[in-house]
């Protein structure tokens, strides 16, 4: 499973005269294509729908909340989910993100890398590497590389 990180969308929606627009584009396009199992933390969506609350319509932003991943080609992972977490209460939840935010993260990143790893992500994709590089084991990729590695798989 490869977690999308915010940026990716939000450059997506709203950044179309970003130099990154056009591999952000082609990023997506692909991962459709190939149907690669993506994937994005429920409170990360939180993030970028605060985020989008701002330019998006009422219904619009209803969309992105409830039917994101008619949106995008990505799973909305519920963070009581996953095998190795059981149900935590709300505290708890936020406790077990003190590791990551010991190691200098804020805690939207914590949040996403916490639930990266609890899933066990095969990488990353994110256009903010110096975030994540140095604080797991997952494989960083921006999307530029990430399409490298798309393109030597179809090849």
């Amino acid at each position: 499973m490869v977690f999308l990180d915010s940026n990716i969308f939000i450059i997506d929606r709203f950044f179309t005269r970003d130099k990154n627009y056009p591999a952000n584009k082609q990023l997506l396009e692909q991962l459709r294509k190939l149907q690669i199992n993506t994937a994005l933390p429920y409170y990360t969506l939180l993030e970028v729908c605060g985020i989008t609350s701002f330019n998006l319509s009422s219904e619009e932003q209803e969309r992105w909340l409830y039917s994101f991943q008619e949106v995008y080609p990505v799973n909305i992972l519920d963070p009581y989910n996953s095998k190795q977490v059981g149900q935590l209460s709300i505290a708890d939840y936020l406790l077990s993100l003190t590791p990551y935010i010991l190691k200098k993260m804020t805690v939207g990143d914590a949040i996403f890398l916490r639930e990266a790893e609890l899933y066990s992500s095969t990488a990353i994709v994110t256009w903010n590497k110096k975030h994540f590089l140095g604080r797991t084991g997952i494989q960083i990729h921006s999307p530029d590389e990430y399409l490298v590695i798309l393109c030597n798989v179809v090849s």
